[in-house]
């Protein structure tokens, strides 16, 4: 048998686990009326490299894959960043669908995007549950915050650590080896929560046992802005599809991470005729982009 560690102290206990340049934070905090109308976040990015950044890091950071960052800065993905470099980058994403006030949180697109007023109020990106570990999908409600809490291991994760040959930990209090990070607020889906991490390589990656991960001062900050009773829906959405201003059609189209049987072909309809666009698309880009299932968003008109 594998030794047991209790490493507690004591304070909040939260367990997290499904049943089974400029201040990073100013990227995604931007005022209202700079999201366009037709649902769309468009936006031009320079990042500047610094000290311990690579390429896992700085996707999460912005939401974007590495390899996608490095070939519009013309780079070699694998060569090493230097301290004050600048990479410039286009940021587009379509707005899952809207609820008035609150939280949605999209899977596919690892990203939480807040509502007030029906209108987006700002977006964070998240690690989701790996494929193995899925974060659970359903409407929330935010039910508890905890600053600095004790992470009381479920025994479905200590079984794994035995099972990978690992000492089984029981308990972690606060500090630098908590995954939990510093801040942990807790969601009506059983055992689920948002909460930082310490490792924030992890991020906008499928990563975790069921929570959803958030970069430390992204954890910090909703922590203090988030008030419980806060109502959200985790879900699934892995074709998304927007009007433009100037009439064009865009989609976004995102793998099937969970493998839910996803139709694409049915999915693409279903949003296509909601927006009475289903005449007005070229059907071999929309097959380009399901094929690739790149996460980018593509102009599918006519």
């Amino acid at each position: 048998m594998m030794k047991m560690v209790n490493l507690l102290t004591n304070p909040s206990r939260w367990m997290c686990q499904q049943s089974q340049g400029l201040p990073l934070l100013f990227l995604f905090m931007l005022p209202l009326n700079l999201y366009a109308d037709e649902g769309i976040i468009e936006k031009e990015i320079t990042y500047t490299v610094v000290k311990g950044d690579y390429g896992e890091m700085i996707e999460g950071k912005l939401g974007i894959s590495w390899t996608d960052i490095a070939t519009a800065n013309s780079i070699n993905p694998r060569a090493p960043l230097a301290k004050g470099q600048a990479l410039k980058v286009k940021f587009r994403r379509i707005i899952p669908p809207r609820i008035d006030n609150g939280i949605i949180i999209n899977i596919p697109d690892r990203t939480l995007y807040r509502f007030s007023e029906g209108k987006l109020k700002d977006y964070y990106f998240i690690a989701a549950g790996k494929p193995t570990w899925q974060t659970p999908l359903g409407e929330f409600t935010i039910k508890n915050k905890a600053k600095d809490p004790t992470w009381y291991v479920p025994p479905s994760i200590q079984k794994e650590m035995e099972e990978n040959g690992q000492d089984v930990i029981v308990e972690i209090p606060p500090g630098p080896e908590n995954p939990l990070g510093k801040y942990w607020l807790q969601l009506s889906l059983q055992g689920i929560g948002l909460h930082g991490t310490n490792s924030p390589h992890s991020i906008y990656k499928f990563r975790s046992h069921g929570c959803m991960r958030l970069r430390p001062e992204v954890a910090e900050f909703l922590f203090k802005d988030v008030v419980v009773g806060t109502k959200g829906i985790v879900m699934y959405e892995t074709v998304k599809a927007a009007k433009t201003s100037d009439n064009r059609i865009v989609i976004e189209v995102y793998k099937d991470f969970y493998k839910r049987r996803i139709n694409y072909d049915e999915k693409i309809k279903e949003k296509l005729k909601e927006l009475n666009a289903l005449e007005k698309v070229d059907w071999n880009k929309i097959k380009e982009a399901i094929e690739k299932k790149d996460g980018l968003v593509w102009d599918v008109s006519l």
